[in-house]
């Protein structure tokens, strides 16, 4: 294993983001957070990712984000959010029902490969799940849209309207059943 994934995450204080696969995606994400000043931590599985990541002096750490005590040792007590990036959907799914299990009130965000992983991700306790082939098909109207002349604000807000109805299917389609007549808790903290 490359010396440099041997390196253990921080024991400070900081409230960072844990963003668990360092993949192309995790790697994105992290510049984002990184141009807006939002301190991150990334995690992964793949001790090569995380070598080249760390010579590149990204905060990235190896191990299992499946496993509470690990998930414990990159400080989700005190983490902003929890964003899982990982294309392996048994994998994400697991590591979004630890941390919702540390973390009830934390952000967690999770990729999902399609609309039925993304049901899944939601009935796990997910405040958002992003599936890839709806995302994909968004920005590709967008595209096609903005080329053939609409105007870019009309596409924006449709592009908006169009995924906030995804989302709201998605959520009540994985949302767990309830016996008549109770009262539906909050999914969003």
């Amino acid at each position: 294993m490359p010396a440099e994934a041997m390196i253990a995450p921080p024991e400070d204080s900081e409230r960072r983001a844990i963003l668990v696969g360092y993949g192309r995606v995790g790697q994105l994400i992290g510049d984002m957070l990184e141009a807006h000043g939002i301190p991150y931590l990334a995690v992964d599985s793949n001790a090569n990712v995380v070598a080249a990541a760390r010579r590149e002096n990204k905060p990235a750490y190896f191990g299992d984000a499946s496993r509470a005590e690990f998930l414990r040792n990159c400080g989700i007590e005190r983490a902003r959010a929890v964003v899982v990036t990982t294309d392996a959907a048994e994998s994400a799914e697991q590591v979004v029902k630890i941390a919702r299990e540390l973390r009830p009130d934390v952000a967690l965000v999770a990729r999902a490969r399609d609309a039925e992983h993304a049901r899944a991700l939601y009935r796990l306790g997910v405040t958002d799940a992003v599936p890839e082939t709806i995302e994909a098909s968004l920005q590709l109207s967008e595209a096609v849209l903005v080329e053939i002349g609409i105007p870019m604000g009309l596409v924006i807000a449709s592009i908006h309207e169009k995924r906030d109805e995804f989302r709201k299917m998605l959520v009540a389609a994985g949302a767990p059943e309830r016996p008549r007549g109770a009262r539906r808790k909050p999914l969003f903290r």
